[in-house]
């Protein structure tokens, strides 16, 4: 067994207050994303809501985990963090826009997702190039780091220690798709069950890979976060193209 697969166990004391934490902090994301995606909609509330959840969210996992920031970071082989996270988010980031432009552009489907995309962006005072621009690089690199410290070495980091291998991997996956499959079907309308289901199943998958990268680069962060940063691009690449570019 490889030393980044050896994990110390928790107690039998600490394990239930650990459930606890990790359910709340799967949990929050997707509370936070009805909030501000639905709930609030058209309201002055929805970027200081936003905000604060954001805050919520981060500040805790990256308070507690800060002391080891640098150690996850660099890799002790950061050439083969660097290949992989290349390597996996381009190729994710091409069968992204692909799929969009194949399957999704100048249809009925991506017709709803311009019109529920410009109504977010006014709510979040987004709506103008410039601004959409500062929130695309801002949102692909600072928010993905972000998301990485707290899905990857606070979730999945604690949940290797509570659970078995497999399920950590599945748990903390299934977490990170939940809050985002809520902004997929704010985006879709009124779209079936099964095309929601498809349209998030990506999520997942991406949210499973960067658990193994995190995982096989010796819990160190930065294969799962150029990754990361390569499909946000693709996804901001992809918003441009569905509100700007007409």
């Amino acid at each position: 067994m490889k030393p980044q697969d050896q994990e110390v166990a928790i107690g039998p004391r600490s394990r239930k207050a650990w459930w606890t934490v990790l359910i709340a902090a799967m949990t929050l994301p997707t509370v936070a994303s009805l909030a501000y995606f639905v709930w609030l909609e058209g309201t002055a509330w929805v970027a200081p809501v936003y905000l604060g959840a954001k805050v919520l969210q981060f500040a805790g996992p990256v308070a507690a985990l800060g002391i080891l920031l640098a150690a996850a970071t660099g890799p002790s082989r950061p050439g083969r963090s660097v290949a992989l996270g290349l390597g996996t988010g381009i190729a994710g980031a091409a069968f992204t826009w692909l799929c969009y432009v194949v399957l999704l552009r100048g249809g009925e489907m991506a017709a709803t997702a311009a019109e529920a995309i410009t109504v977010k962006l006014a709510d979040f005072h987004l709506d103008t190039l410039s601004r959409y621009v500062v929130a695309a690089l801002l949102i692909s690199f600072l928010h993905s780091w972000l998301e990485e410290v707290y899905w990857r070495a606070f979730v999945y980091g604690r949940l290797r220690r509570l659970t078995s291998a497999r399920r950590s991997l599945l748990i903390a996956a299934a977490g990170f798709a939940a809050h985002h499959v809520v902004v997929i079907a704010v985006y879709l309308g009124d779209a079936s069950v099964l095309v929601l289901a498809l349209m998030s199943l990506p999520v997942f998958l991406g949210g499973a890979l960067w658990c193994l990268l995190y995982r096989t680069t010796g819990n160190r962060l930065l294969a799962p976060w150029i990754s990361h940063i390569c499909l946000d691009l693709a996804i901001m690449a992809v918003g441009y193209d569905l509100v700007f570019a007409g």
